[in-house]
């Protein structure tokens, strides 16, 4: 198989020897007949311009296309009768050497030696695209060939002439050096290409060494990609661990606030006597280190942030004496006298018995105390403690709320309802010590 520039040489030659040969014929005829095309000297004209094409000696751009040459042996033949006129023949000659040219660029792989990726996918598509002129997409590939290093057609014209004058296969391969790699326009580019350069002094085809460079260069895209991937792989894992890092640093932060927390309330006992408050039941002031406070004060204020002074004793002799008093005086269930333990005596025998709760509004919210002695005992005085505390102090408090879908009216009588799940409205004494040793880290006994 010739290499382009070689079919070019040759199309050159028969060309030339074609046209040398025309002129013979058309002198000759004028000169024995006195006009320019005779019956016999025509026929000899259409002979020679059709052994031009089917009956060439050399390997030329349209051999091998048997459609075509088919067709044109029927063009020629019409022309002996003079049905069909050269211009006809010249017009379909130049229609096929357009599809040649496109089928050339395909199986040298020239779309893949552009400049980038995305270059290489817009030519493919423009040389599957034939409503796209031939001329115009000639002109759009030497666009994507040139560097603005060398003028590429007065380059190639200037190749063709040396490889006609080069009588050895060394200068035909210095040629090949001269046009592909320009070392005399660009030596640094010519030095990274100094692979190719010794496989073509080595003999290697052209088309193989474009072959070559086309396969190189798509391993080097796959490898920067790879790259890329790995890159963005270990950003996003560099990302992930300063994330775990600084939620570890955060958590850290809160574990070691408690525990300064803890410190400096420890110390505030310790440095300043005169503010922990006398013991409830015998007034004497208890030692910093060895006292007892009420669970649900400490609770209420230290994990709600309710304004309730702690009752605190200095011994459990006097926790025993005062404990209960101090619950029934201060921590009285907000039921008041609608209390069940006021008017059912088995109440205590009831599922559960009676656990201390606190009405969840009340505590997170509104920032009441609330404390009721079972869950059973805010169920069935939900509506009068809703009434009386909750929507006065939401309109005081500006901390107005829709909670019409968590009540249950009286079919009967509208104005009447409960609460539709009880369990909602409730913060059980166990669970809120549960949240307060999770927030200091402390315990209860």
């Amino acid at each position: 198989m010739l290499e382009p520039w070689d079919e070019v040489i040759s199309l050159q030659r028969e060309r030339q020897l074609c046209a040398d040969d025309v002129q013979a014929i058309q002198s000759s005829c004028v000169k024995d007949h006195g006009e320019a095309h005779s019956p016999d000297c025509w026929n000899r004209l259409v002979n020679r311009i059709r052994d031009r094409y089917l009956n060439s000696a050399s390997k030329e751009w349209f051999s091998g296309r048997r459609p075509f040459l088919l067709e044109l042996d029927t063009l020629f033949s019409k022309a002996h009768n003079r049905e069909v006129d050269f211009k006809t023949i010249e017009q379909r000659i130049l229609d096929e050497k357009k599809e040649w040219y496109r089928d050339k660029i395909k199986v040298l792989g020239l779309q893949h030696a552009t400049k980038s990726s995305s270059e290489e996918q817009n030519l493919q598509q423009r040389l599957n695209d034939h409503t796209i002129p031939t001329d115009q997409l000639i002109s759009e590939l030497r666009r994507a060939f040139s560097d603005g290093a060398v003028q590429n057609e007065e380059a190639f014209n200037g190749f063709i002439e040396r490889l006609k004058l080069a009588s050895t296969p060394q200068a035909r391969t210095d040629a090949y050096v001269d046009i592909f790699f320009q070392p005399g326009h660009d030596p640094s580019g010519a030095a990274r290409s100094q692979k190719y350069i010794d496989m073509v002094r080595n003999g290697v085809p052209v088309s193989d060494v474009i072959n070559s460079m086309i396969r190189d260069r798509h391993a080097a895209e796959r490898d920067q990609n790879e790259k890329q991937v790995l890159h963005r792989q270990l950003e996003e894992k560099l990302e992930e661990l300063k994330r775990a890092k600084a939620a570890h640093e955060l958590d850290k932060s809160k574990r070691d606030k408690a525990r300064q927390d803890k410190a400096r309330a420890a110390a505030a006992l310790t440095d300043g006597q005169p503010d922990l408050p006398p013991c409830s039941a015998c007034s004497t002031i208890p030692d910093p280190q060895d006292f007892i406070i009420c669970p649900l004060c400490q609770i209420l204020g230290d994990y709600y942030g309710l304004q309730v002074e702690p009752a605190i004793f200095c011994s459990q002799k006097c926790e025993d004496e005062c404990y209960e008093a101090h619950v029934d005086a201060m921590h009285e269930c907000a039921s008041g006298q609608g209390c069940i333990q006021l008017h059912d005596e088995d109440v205590e025998m009831d599922e559960g018995g009676n656990i201390l709760v606190c009405c969840r509004e009340c505590v997170e919210t509104l920032g009441i105390p609330s404390t009721f002695c079972s869950t059973r005992c805010l169920g069935e005085n939900f509506q009068r403690h809703r009434d009386n505390i909750h929507l006065p102090e939401r309109k005081t408090t500006h901390h107005e709320m829709d909670d019409a879908s968590q009540l249950e009216f009286d079919p009967e009588d509208g104005t009447r309802y409960r609460a539709r799940k009880i369990e909602e409205h409730i913060i059980t004494f166990e669970d809120a010590v549960k949240g307060w040793q999770r927030k200091t880290g402390a315990t209860v006994k």
